[in-house]
């Protein structure tokens, strides 16, 4: 089985990975995954918030990956060794917890993902760098031609993407549903997807960031729910 969800922010929105919020998981093994699509928070100071949600965690059935947001102490999350799973490649933060790196396509379960983290932090003008802001939250230039080397290798077909904010294209849907959208904001990271959109084929794309769930055709922002794709 995998499942996919939004933001969790630890701890501010993990609850909906609670037993009681999804009881699917009392039947699933670490054969079975759940994917969360950026900001993921877990790794944001190594403090006793830290560790009580890496023992919770790490005591799951189930193997929990993410990608990054733009929310994450990319420092830490760098410094982390890197190595191979699943046909990608990972960091690995407790045995049944594994961040996919950018630019990766994984083999799981019989299908293909393509994975790529990231986003800008509009708020990040209230935010430290080195403490509560990182400028690795934005992809680079190395890491988009990464994605798309590794997407060309694939004859530029996937079955899922997984990204943390989208694809420009999608961006009307979401201004629709904003109360306070800012036109001026820098969408360099939707650009890019965007290109990265315009030449491949997929089954379906899922991304989080905005903190809202709908679905546009093959195009899928999610937030709070949680979506079983196999």
């Amino acid at each position: 089985m995998i499942y996919l969800t939004g933001d969790t922010h630890i701890p501010v929105d993990i609850d909906k990975l609670s037993t009681s919020s999804f009881p699917e998981q009392k039947q699933m093994t670490r054969d079975d995954f759940v994917i969360v699509l950026g900001d993921f928070g877990l790794l944001w100071q190594e403090d006793k918030t830290y560790r009580y949600w890496l023992d919770i965690l790490s005591h799951r059935r189930y193997t929990l990956l993410f990608i990054d947001g733009n929310h994450e102490n990319f420092d830490w999350l760098n410094s982390l060794p890197v190595e191979s799973w699943h046909g990608g490649h990972v960091h690995r933060i407790a045995e049944n917890i594994l961040h996919l790196m950018r630019g990766e396509v994984f083999e799981i379960d019989g299908s293909t993902f393509f994975t790529l983290g990231g986003a800008v932090s509009h708020d990040r003008i209230y935010r430290t760098e080195g403490i509560s802001w990182w400028p690795q939250e934005v992809p680079s230039k190395a890491e988009i031609d990464h994605a798309i080397d590794n997407l060309a290798r694939r004859g530029n077909q996937v079955d899922y993407v997984l990204t943390h904010t989208c694809p420009l294209d999608a961006l009307p849907g979401i201004r629709l549903r904003m109360n306070n959208w800012d036109g001026y904001a820098n969408r360099s990271v939707e650009k890019a997807l965007q290109t990265i959109k315009d030449t491949i084929h997929y089954r379906d794309w899922y991304f989080g960031h905005w903190h809202m769930d709908f679905d546009d055709n093959h195009c899928h922002a999610m937030y709070n729910r949680i979506v079983r794709l196999k």
